[in-house]
């Protein structure tokens, strides 16, 4: 059951005049809590917003109303300061000929998901090149003050190269794949390259995905690519970014040919499971009709039951075998394409920290 902070936190983001009151009586709300659950989830620029357009200020604390509004402008300030370092990173990479691909984050402010750019926190900077612009596009930025952070051993073999930044910046990731293993057929980077179109970001050619790709990546992201109870307990922020997503592209998406495309990669039944959560917690309506067959329908108990009793996931050998393998196994199929990889992997294994890491996830639940 999820804690009340949480559910007030919920209930604003869903514009539930009914629960919203309900929930936030001064007398008895914690607000150390909601903003602690609101910076866990990366929502607090957003929650000043959110008060002001329910019409709360009156009766949510002032010094929590002046906090949230100072929280909002300073981070509306830094996301102008990393645009600018979008820019600068661009303009870098048109000189030798590429137009980097916006992703996630930056690529919904530039789209305009988020009308206010003051409200969307950004942890980092996301790129897409193709395969072929990779290696020019990490030298350019190396040779201009871009340093890797090489703390990662198998950060090499990853979806992304090494984060790489300039000092007092933030770290910028080059994509060259958008998941590894057989998820990357979902939506290979390829087809996103294909169907992306040119946006001028202040006189830099950078470009956007199409509205389908948009959808599409960010439910791969929140459903695949990120580790595994993800699924069980996705962001808040990443299904609020997809409730966004569906009122800005309602009318412009062909959803038949989003269905179509995870039914042919057979993750259709994972996009309902999706689509129904984010309506239960947000009330985002879905854009076709959530049919669940037999197994589709177990497996949406299961996450009940492990959303209920988080305890449980220990004693689930699905969740455990992906929260602890899934991932690094993706990474090793990646190394054994490369060259040397076997021989790279051959040392690692002689360090202790790859057990301790390997022991923390069983520990804990979780994976990387």
């Amino acid at each position: 059951m999820k804690s009340q902070p949480y559910q007030f936190l919920t209930a604003c983001l869903r514009d539930d005049a009914t629960a919203v009151p309900i929930l936030m009586n001064r007398n008895s709300q914690d607000w150390d809590g909601v903003l602690r659950v609101a910076m866990e989830e990366s929502l607090l620029p957003l929650l000043h917003t959110r008060v002001e357009q329910l019409q709360l200020g009156s009766v949510v604390p002032p010094d929590v109303v002046d906090f949230l509004s100072a929280v909002e402008d300073l981070n509306r300030e830094r996301n102008s300061v990393i645009l600018d370092e979008v820019k600068f990173a661009a303009r870098l990479l048109n000189e030798v000929g590429i137009e980097p691909i916006l992703l996630k984050g930056i690529a919904y402010l530039a789209l305009g998901i988020y009308p206010d750019p003051g409200t969307r926190y950004l942890r980092d900077i996301d790129l897409l090149v193709s395969e072929a612009e990779l290696e020019t596009a990490v030298d350019i930025l190396a040779r201009n003050g871009f340093e890797p952070d090489n703390s990662d051993r198998f950060g090499q073999f990853r979806h992304h190269r090494p984060p790489m930044c300039r000092p007092r910046s933030v770290a910028l990731e080059i994509h060259h794949c958008l998941c590894l293993g057989k998820c990357g057929s979902l939506l290979p980077a390829s087809d996103l390259i294909a169907r992306s179109v040119p946006y001028d970001l202040d006189g830099v050619g950078v470009r956007v995905p199409c509205p389908e790709d948009v959808f599409t990546h960010l439910v791969m992201h929140s459903q695949i690519q990120h580790p595994y109870n993800e699924r069980i307990w996705p962001p808040l922020r990443a299904m609020y970014d997809l409730d966004l997503v569906l009122r800005r592209f309602w009318d412009v998406i062909d959803w038949r040919s989003i269905e179509k495309r995870f039914r042919a990669t057979g993750q259709f039944g994972l996009l309902v499971l999706h689509l129904s959560q984010v309506n239960q917690t947000l009330g985002a309506m879905a854009p076709f009709q959530l049919r669940m067959n037999s197994l589709t329908r177990l497996r949406w108990l299961r996450r009940k039951l492990l959303r209920r009793m988080p305890a449980l996931r220990y004693a689930d050998p699905i969740y455990m075998f992906s929260t602890v393998l899934i991932r690094r196994l993706r990474v090793l199929g990646r190394m054994f394409r490369k060259p040397n990889g076997l021989r790279y992997l051959g040392r690692q294994l002689l360090r202790a920290g790859v057990y301790r890491r390997f022991a923390t996830d069983v520990v804990e639940g979780r994976g990387r």
